[in-house]
C-alpha cells in the first residue's frame, strides 16, 4: 500500500488498520509526551518512537519515522540541578533510529534534518572521574535553519550546526560548525563550502530548479 506494488484488498484492510492504530496511539498517549506540539506530525511507526521526560516541544509540518528494532527516542532528565529540554521547530524530519538525549538545552530549528542512526547529546552523563556523578558535565546543543545531520553523526555537547551546514555520515562533532559549510570526519573537520542560494528546505519552493522527465532535478542554465 505504501509503494508501487499492485494493490491488493488485503493492502487496502493493512492500511486501514495501520491507520486506525496510529491514531489511537497518537491521541492516547503519544500527544500527550509533549509540552507543547504545533501542528500534529507525520509519525511513520509511531509505535517505535519513544517520547520520555520533561520540556520536550515540536513544531508544525514535523516528520519522524520508527522502524521495528531500532526506536527514534527522544528524551529529557531532571536529575542532579539538571533540567533538559527539547525543542523541535517546524518542518523537521527525524529519521529511524535517531536519538537525542538532553540533561541541558537542544534547539534544532527549522527545516533541519536527522539521518538514520544520528545521535545528540548535551552532556557526558557520567563524570569522567567520578562514575556515579550523573548526567556530567552538560553544555546546549544548537542546530541552526537547514541543518543537515548524516547517517550515524555524532553532535556532541556544546556545539552550534551553522545554518544549511552538514555533517558527513560517521562524524563526530565536537566544536561548532560555521554556516553553509559541509563537515566530515572524527573529529569532524570542514571539507566543503555550500552557496546558501541554492538550498531548498522542506516547505519551501525550490527557487531554480526544474525537474526532469526522470523524476530528477537540476539547475536552471
Amino acid at each position: 500500500m505504501f509503494n508501487n506494488d499492485k494493490r491488493t484488498p488485503y493492502s487496502y484492510i493493512y492500511a486501514l488498520f495501520y491507520f486506525i492504530r496510529s491514531s489511537i496511539i497518537y491521541h492516547l498517549s503519544f500527544k500527550k509526551k509533549f509540552a507543547h506540539i504545533g501542528g500534529r506530525p507525520l509519525v511513520w511507526g509511531i509505535w517505535n518512537v519513544v517520547v520520555y521526560g520533561p520540556n520536550i516541544s515540536i513544531g508544525r509540518g514535523v516528520v519522524m519515522v520508527g522502524a521495528n528494532g531500532s526506536q527514534t527516542t527522544l528524551t529529557t532528565v531532571k536529575m542532579n540541578g539538571c533540567e533538559g529540554g527539547i525543542t523541535i521547530g517546524d518542518n523537521v524530519l527525524v529519521m529511524n533510529g535517531v536519538r537525542i538525549s538532553s540533561a541541558s538545552k537542544i534547539v534544532i530549528e527549522d527545516g533541519c534534518m536527522l539521518a538514520n542512526f544520528s545521535y545528540l547529546t548535551d552532556a557526558d552523563w557520567h563524570d569522567i572521574h567520578d562514575r556515579t556523578d550523573c548526567p556530567g558535565k552538560t553544555a546546549p546543543i544548537i542546530l541552526k535553519r537547514g541543518a543537515w545531520i548524516g547517517d550515524s553523526a555524532i553532535v556532541c555537547k556544546g556545539v552550534t550546526v551553522g545554518e544549511n551546514s552538514i555533517v558527513g555520515a560517521g562524524a563526530v562533532v565536537t566544536r561548532d560548525v560555521p554556516a553553509n559549510t559541509v563537515v566530515a570526519g572524527n573529529p569532524a573537520r570542514i571539507v566543503k563550502k555550500l552557496d546558501p542560494t541554492k538550498v531548498v528546505l522542506k516547505g519551501e519552493k525550490p527557487a531554480k530548479s526544474v525537474f526532469m522527465k526522470n523524476g530528477g532535478c537540476r539547475d536552471k542554465k
